[in-house]
């Protein structure tokens, strides 16, 4: 069965995400995605974006909507991967995007980041990767000081944010414990 998400803002506001539903997907809700996006209204022109754990593609898609310069995807799911890459080419993004079929931590732990100035983490909930991810964001020593991180997890488990992040907003909406964090080095 196919659902498709709306992209909520920018230039490509009220076009479709499409994406298969499947109970390990869970996108970033509208409401989420806007109040993520009004956080970041004033800074998001020209930023570069990892997309980490990208799923729909939809925050990535959405910042690239919002002014982002480009988004960096890295998905796992072979299908997933191809409905993101189909999703670029039908929306026109090709040359604003690169979309890699990887692991997300292990590429994360491995590669420069310096470049990116926001890094969405919304990976599957209940499966222990939270804290994980952020232990290896900041034990990449190429991770720009004051890169953001937008991390998503169940409002029903309570993680650890490590000393090296500050907290610069959080929300709770439906199931879903959002933060905006600031790299601090």
């Amino acid at each position: 069965m196919k659902n498709s998400i709306r992209i909520s803002g920018g230039h490509l506001k009220g076009k479709n995400i499409p994406f298969d539903h499947k109970t390990s997907l869970r996108p970033t809700s509208n409401k989420l995605r806007e109040i993520l996006f009004d956080w970041l209204q004033f800074e998001i022109k020209d930023f570069e974006c990892l997309d980490l754990f990208a799923g729909t593609g939809a925050l990535g898609i959405e910042a690239i909507s919002r002014g982002a310069k480009n988004s960096f995807f890295i998905e796992l799911n072979k299908k997933n991967y191809l409905f993101i890459r189909s999703t670029l080419k039908a929306l026109e993004l090709e040359s604003k995007s690169t979309v890699l079929f990887k692991d997300a931590i292990s590429w994360a732990s491995k590669n420069d980041l310096s470049k990116f100035n926001l890094i969405f983490a919304d990976p599957p909930f209940n499966k222990d990767i939270e804290e994980k991810v952020l232990k290896v964001l900041a034990s990449n020593k190429t991770l720009s000081p004051m890169c953001k991180i937008y991390l998503e997890h169940s409002k029903f488990s309570s993680i650890e944010i490590p000393s090296s992040f500050t907290i610069l907003k959080e929300k709770n909406v439906g199931d879903v414990k959002a933060f905006l964090l600031r790299y601090e080095n």
